[in-house]
């Protein structure tokens, strides 16, 4: 019996959706075929197949758990600037910032994803809108710390924002678009009446 065969459900399902994170994102989900997910997690394709029945649910499973993990890296990070003394909106560029420079960035993976239109369907359009809209929530509770009656266009005008930065930095392998992006952002903010 192989190693990967002793494995417990969890460990093979983690093993699997750390491996479609690592490929999907480096090199798209039209990139990537079962048999890839199968080398390199380790999991044969019998177990492969009995968690996820298709390629489709295993990107939708992927970009849920891609959320998940993104989202609490993003917030953690944002914590960490805002408790030195940052501005938390302003912090939200400083974690991009920090993102945008790590090894492997590619961009936003629900951007990414969204763009595959022969990949992706309704299913993964409503998770990557769903984790949009969290990311929206996240900078109004940002944006009303320290002001009592933020604007209601704010945190949506902030996620532009950032959306927009996060793909020029793409673009041009940079973190010029997240620098001018977050002198945009301070000078809005001072423009708000406190």
């Amino acid at each position: 019996m192989s190693p990967a065969a002793t494995i417990s459900t969890d460990d093979a399902r983690r093993a699997v959706l750390r491996t479609a994170d690592d490929l999907f994102y480096a090199r798209g989900i039209g990139g990537v075929v079962m048999n890839d997910i199968r080398d390199a997690s380790g999991v044969s394709m019998r177990r492969l197949y009995a968690m996820y029945p298709s390629k489709h649910e295993l990107v939708a499973a992927w970009l849920t758990d891609r959320h998940d993990r993104w989202m609490s890296w993003f917030t953690t990070t944002v914590e960490r600037h805002a408790a030195a003394g940052t501005d938390p909106v302003l912090a939200t560029f400083d974690a991009i910032a920090e993102w945008v420079a790590s090894p492997g960035y590619r961009g936003c993976a629900f951007i990414n994803s969204l763009a595959e239109t022969s990949e992706v369907d309704d299913t993964h359009r409503t998770i990557i809108a769903a984790h949009k809209r969290d990311l929206v929530e996240h900078l109004a509770r940002l944006a009303a710390r320290g002001r009592p009656n933020p604007p209601t266009w704010l945190p949506a005008a902030l996620a532009v924002v950032i959306d927009g930065a996060i793909v020029q930095s793409t673009v041009f392998d940079s973190t010029d678009p997240i620098d001018a992006a977050r002198s945009a952002v301070r000078q809005l903010l001072e423009s708000i009446p406190t």
